[in-house]
C-alpha cells in the first residue's frame, strides 16, 4: 500500500497561498477593468444626457418665448382689427381705454402707445411725460409694420423713458379707408421676456439674442449686458454657436469667473437665437456623483465576490480531501513507475499518493481500449462486406444487361438475318410485293434495335456526358423521363466557368437519374425541381445538387433501399454526402454535396 501522507511535510511552497493570490488577481483585475469601463461609460452617458437636457431645454424655452410673442402680438392684432375695422383711429379717449384694457390682461406690456401715419404719439397707457418724444419715426417698430402691413416684433432698442432701460416692441399697423394710418406699439422690459431664475435654478445660463446677435437678455452667470453687440465682442464662440445652430459645442472661459460650458442655440420664429449653456462645473459634479455611485456598487459586487469565492474555497477544500480519499482507496499495489513528489508542493502529495496507485489502473483502461479497437477493426470488416455486396449488386446489372442483349437484341438481329437470307431465294424473284414486304420487316426491326441500343447506351453512360458535358447529359435524362411519364420536371444548371472533373460529373448524373427514377416510381409526384450549382466550401468549390419533387414525402423509419445505398455510395467515394428529407408542404428533397478540390476540371469544350 502507498505510504499516508496526510500530515505534509513542513519544506516546499504552500499552494493555498498562490491560489489564493491567483483567485485575488483574477477577482480584482477583471473588478478594476470594470470599474474603468463602467466610469468611462457613466461619463459618455452623463455628457451625452447632460447634451441632450441641454438641447431639449433649449428648444423648450424658445417654444415658449414664441407662443409668449405670438400671444401678444394676436393681443395687438385683435384690438387693431377692431379699431380699423370701426374707423375711428382719432378717437383717443376709447384709444385709452382700450390701451388700459390691454395693460390690464397683459402686464408684460410695460407701455403701450397709438402713433398717427407720420409717426406722433397720440395716447399712451401710461401717459408719457410731458417732455418726452413726440414723434417715433426713425423706430424699428414704427418703419417695419408701415413698410410690409404686417405685425412685427423688433430688435432690442434702448428705451427714451426715465430708466433708458434696454426694451423690445411688438408693433401692428392700423389702417383706415385702406390708407396707412399709423402703429399699435407694446414695449416691453428685455429682461423680462425668458423666466431666467428656473433655469439658474437647474444650472443653466441663458442669452437672449436678437437678429442682429445683440444681446436682449442675459442671466447673471454671463458677462453681458442688454443692448452688447455680441460679434464685437471678446467671445467669438458664443457668436459661431449662434450662427451656425450646430448643436451642443463646448466653449472655453465663456461664463462670469472663466468658467467653461455646454452651449447649444435654438431659433426663435422671429429670427432671434435663444442659447442655452450649462456650466462645465455642473456636468463634472454631476460625473463625480456617477462614479461615486459606480465605485460603491463595485465595492458592494467585489465584497460579495470575496465573500463567495471564500465560502467555496472551503467547500472545494473539503470536497478535495473526500475526492482524495476515494483516491487512495482505488490504488493498487504493482511495479508501476510512482511518481516523484520531491519537487510538488505539499498540498499535492496525497493527490500524488493517488495518482501512483491509478497508474496502475491505467493498465486496465489500455487493455479496455484495445477491445474498442478490435471492435472498430469488426465494424470496418462489416463496411467492406456491404461495398462487396454493392460490386455483387453491380454484377448482377451486369448479367441483367447481357441477358437484355441477348435475349432482345441477339432475337431481333436473328430476325434480321433470317428475314435477310429469305430475300435470296429465286422464288421470290418474280414477286416484288413480297419482298417489299420482307425489307419493310426488315426495316422495322433494325429500327426497334437501334432505339433498344441506344436507351441501353444511356442507362450505361450518356454520351453527352463526355462529348457536352453534365448539362446536356441531364437535359437528355430530363427529356427521356418526360416522355415516358407525366412529370413536369424543371432543370436548372449554374452557369460554369469550366467542365467539371469527370468523376464528379458522372456520380453528379447517376445521383440526379436514380433520384428521378424514385421520384417516377415511388413518389406519386406532378412536379421535379433540379437543381445543379458551385458552391464554395471550408476545403474548396462543392458541386450541389437538389432534386425537390411535391409527393407523398420521404419515411425515414422505412429500410433504405439499394438505390439510395447506391447514390450514398457513390458520393462517399468522392468524399461527399447525400441527404434525404421530407420538405415542409409534402414532397421529398435530395440534397448532394461532391468536393471539386480534389479533380481537375477539364477545359469546356
Amino acid at each position: 500500500m502507498p505510504t499516508d501522507r496526510t500530515a505534509p511535510p513542513t519544506p516546499g511552497r504552500s499552494l493555498l497561498g498562490q491560489f489564493t493570490a491567483l483567485v485575488l488577481l483574477a477577482v480584482f483585475l477583471p473588478v478594476l477593468v470594470l470599474a474603468g469601463v463602467l466610469l468611462w461609460q457613466s461619463s459618455m452617458s452623463v455628457r451625452s444626457q447632460g447634451a441632450t437636457r441641454l438641447a431639449a431645454t433649449a428648444d423648450a424655452s424658445a417654444r415658449e418665448l414664441d407662443s409668449f410673442l405670438r400671444a401678444h402680438l394676436a393681443a395687438l392684432q385683435v384690438l387693431a382689427d377692431r379699431r380699423n375695422a370701426a374707423g375711428d383711429i382719432g378717437d383717443l379717449a376709447r384709444w385709452d381705454a382700450d390701451l388700459a384694457r390691454v395693460n390690464h390682461y397683459y402686464p408684460a406690456f410695460a407701455h403701450l402707445l397709438v402713433t398717427d401715419a407720420d409717426a406722433r404719439v397720440l395716447t399712451s397707457a401710461p401717459p408719457l411725460p410731458v417732455d418726452a418724444v413726440a414723434s417715433v419715426a426713425d423706430r424699428e417698430y414704427f418703419r417695419m409694420p408701415r413698410r410690409t402691413g404686417q405685425g412685427h416684433v423688433s430688435s432690442v432698442y434702448r428705451g427714451r423713458g426715465p430708466d433708458n432701460g434696454a426694451r423690445i416692441a411688438i408693433s401692428v399697423p392700423l389702417y383706415r379707408d385702406g390708407q396707412f394710418a399709423g402703429v399699435l406699439v407694446g414695449s416691453m422690459q428685455a429682461d423680462a421676456l425668458v423666466p431666467v431664475r428656473g433655469l439658474e435654478e437647474n444650472g443653466f445660463e441663458l442669452l437672449l439674442l436678437d437678429r442682429g446677435l445683440t444681446v436682449v437678455q442675459a442671466s447673471a452667470g454671463l458677462q453681458k449686458r442688454p443692448l452688447d453687440q455680441l460679434a464685437a465682442g471678446p467671445d467669438p464662440g458664443l457668436a459661431r454657436v449662434a450662427r451656425t445652430l450646430d448643436g451642443v459645442q463646448e466653449l472655453d472661459a465663456v461664463l462670469r469667473g472663466g468658467e467653461d460650458a455646454l452651449a447649444v442655440a435654438a431659433p426663435v420664429d422671429n429670427g432671434w437665437r435663444l442659447l442655452l449653456l450649462q456650466p462645465s462645473g455642473v456636468v463634472e459634479a454631476e460625473l463625480r456623483r456617477t462614479a461615486a455611485a459606480v465605485l460603491a456598487l463595485l465595492v458592494l459586487v467585489l465584497t460579495g465576490v470575496l465573500a463567495v469565492v471564500v465560502a467555496k474555497m472551503r467547500r472545494l477544500g473539503g470536497s478535495v480531501r473526500g475526492l482524495l480519499r476515494r483516491m487512495r482507496q482505488f490504488a493498487l499495489d504493482g511495479d508501476t513507475t510512482q511518481l516523484a513528489p520531491a519537487n510538488l508542493p505539499r498540498e499535492l502529495l496525497p493527490l500524488a499518493d493517488a495518482m501512483n496507485g491509478l497508474a496502475t489502473r491505467a493498465r486496465a483502461s489500455f487493455d479496455e481500449v484495445n477491445l474498442s479497437l478490435q471492435e472498430q477493426r469488426r465494424l470496418r470488416e462489416e463496411l467492406q462486406s456491404v461495398a462487396q455486396r454493392l460490386l455483387t449488386v453491380q454484377e448482377d446489372e451486369r448479367r441483367t444487361l447481357s441477358r437484355e442483349l441477348h435475349d432482345d437484341i441477339g432475337q431481333s438481329i436473328t430476325a434480321i438475318k433470317l428475314a435477310a437470307t429469305s430475300l435470296t431465294d429465286d422464288a421470290l424473284a418474280d414477286e416484288p410485293a413480297v419482298r417489299r414486304e420482307i425489307l419493310d420487316e426488315i426495316i422495322a426491326i433494325a429500327d426497334q434495335t437501334v432505339l433498344k441500343l441506344r436507351n441501353l447506351s444511356l442507362l450505361l453512360r450518356p454520351p453527352q456526358l463526355d462529348s457536352l458535358g453534365l448539362e446536356a447529359a441531364l437535359r437528355g435524362q430530363v427529356a427521356l423521363l418526360s416522355r415516358n411519364s407525366a412529370l413536369e420536371i424543371r432543370l436548372e444548371v449554374a452557369p460554369l466557368e469550366a467542365r467539371l472533373p469527370p468523376d464528379a460529373e458522372l456520380a453528379c448524373f447517376r445521383i440526379a437519374q436514380e433520384a428521378l427514377t424514385n421520384v417516377a416510381r415511388h413518389a406519386g409526384a406532378t412536379r421535379v425541381e433540379v437543381e445543379v450549382e458551385v458552391e464554395d466550401g471550408d476545403r474548396g468549390p462543392l458541386l450541389v445538387l437538389r432534386v425537390s419533387d411535391d409527393g407523398r414525402g420521404f419515411d425515414a423509419a422505412h429500410p433504405a433501399g439499394l438505390g439510395l445505398v447506391t447514390m450514398r455510395e457513390r458520393a462517399t467515394q468522392l468524399g461527399g454526402s447525400v441527404t434525404i428529407a421530407s420538405r415542409a408542404g409534402g414532397g421529398t428533397v435530395v440534397r448532394a454535396v461532391l468536393p471539386l478540390a480534389a479533380g481537375k476540371r477539364a477545359p469546356r469544350t
